[in-house]
């Protein structure tokens, strides 16, 4: 686990001084002008306001356009209302995908992303395991393509308190479609349906700035029978909150017992009963916005002293005015269903549909 950890870190430590050493040179660039036009304090202060009274105006501009008929102007003043301080770009990132995901939602012909949506034509995984007794893993190709898609749709609005019930579904591919001796199979494909009541909220402690509350049901699976099967099924909360330029999502879960199998093949009982020592209890997730720009990183532990965990990194980028380039780093255990007990490390380069934020 330390291996994991350190190497998770490590990784982060690295994308994130590229990417704060990328975003200083872009910010020194922006204010050139402006300190050439104020050289004094005073008109570096005048500077700053008048640049966030037009932020306020662009954001309530935005949120006008792009907010549902029930949400009222003091709302929208509330998301874009900073008191005439400086506000950073990040600070509107989650309120305003919220803000976007309303309008959808009484729209018949629109389903709303859940998860990242995204296709990754080079992915490389270090170690290349079928975990089918049919199948010798030296016709595996280390390199394959992994794509995910993932949707929600809202079921009952306002149910409760301003919270709304949605249900979701997540697919995540495996494809080994440079694989050309096996026929270019699909590996795996693990499915995630799930159930939630979503609320989103206001809440000050300190630094944290709550922002989302979610309470769900979800079943994990790769829709395989005996003795390739794998699943489980959870009930999970998960609390989304801002401390400074970060927002963090601690999401813990709870796993439904199943019963035992009477043999090694049943069809009935858990297949995977050892399932949380590797994938653990809980999960936290970290990311900070640049602009367009998002860096992610993930921990998935139980915080014993013989658990295993996962560790992930994201790095989203423009590429254009609709797509975004995304580079993802995994090390662990849990990457798929079907190796959930195998430790791997993955490199993944691709193009993100839909981001978090």
């Amino acid at each position: 686990m330390k291996r994991l950890l350190s190497s998770s870190l490590l990784l982060f430590f690295f994308v994130f001084t590229a990417g704060q050493a990328a975003f200083a040179q872009q910010a020194a660039t922006d204010n050139v002008g402006a300190t050439e036009d104020a050289p004094g304090n005073e008109n570096a202060a005048a500077a700053a306001q008048e640049k966030a009274l037009q932020q306020r105006e662009a954001c309530l501009l935005r949120a006008a356009q792009t907010a549902g008929d029930d949400v009222t102007l003091e709302q929208l003043r509330g998301w874009c209302d900073n008191g005439l301080k400086r506000r950073l770009p990040h600070e509107d990132a989650l309120r305003a995908r919220l803000a976007l995901e309303q309008t959808s939602q009484e729209n018949p012909f629109v389903i709303t992303p859940h998860r990242r949506n995204y296709l990754m034509p080079y992915s490389h995984w270090s170690n290349p395991q079928w975990n089918d007794p049919d199948r010798e893993d030296q016709n595996l190709d280390s390199g394959e393509v992994k794509f995910q898609f993932s949707l929600k749709a809202p079921v009952y609005d306002d149910f409760w308190d301003g919270s709304t019930v949605y249900i979701a579904f997540t697919s995540v591919f495996f494809w080994q479609g440079y694989n050309s001796e096996e026929s270019r199979p699909f590996r795996e494909i693990n499915f995630t349906p799930e159930v939630f009541l979503a609320k989103p909220v206001d809440w000050q402690l300190g630094p944290v700035q709550s922002e989302l509350l979610a309470f769900g049901f979800r079943h994990d699976s790769n829709g395989e029978d005996e003795p390739t099967s794998r699943s489980w099924n959870r009930l999970y909360l998960r609390h989304v909150s801002q401390i400074g330029s970060y927002y963090v999502s601690v999401m813990p879960w709870y796993r439904i017992p199943e019963e035992e199998k009477d043999f090694p093949l049943d069809p009935r009982g858990d297949n995977n009963p050892d399932i949380e020592k590797y994938m653990g209890n809980f999960q936290l997730e970290v990311a900070r916005v640049f602009g367009n720009h998002v860096l992610e990183l993930m921990v998935r532990n139980n915080l014993r002293s013989d658990n295993k965990g996962a560790g992930q990194i994201n790095y989203s980028f423009p590429i254009n005015d609709r797509f975004k380039g995304l580079v993802q780093v995994f090390t662990g255990y849990g990457d798929s269903l079907i190796n959930y007990d195998d430790y791997e490390t993955r490199f993944s380069l691709g193009i993100l549909l839909t981001d978090t934020l």
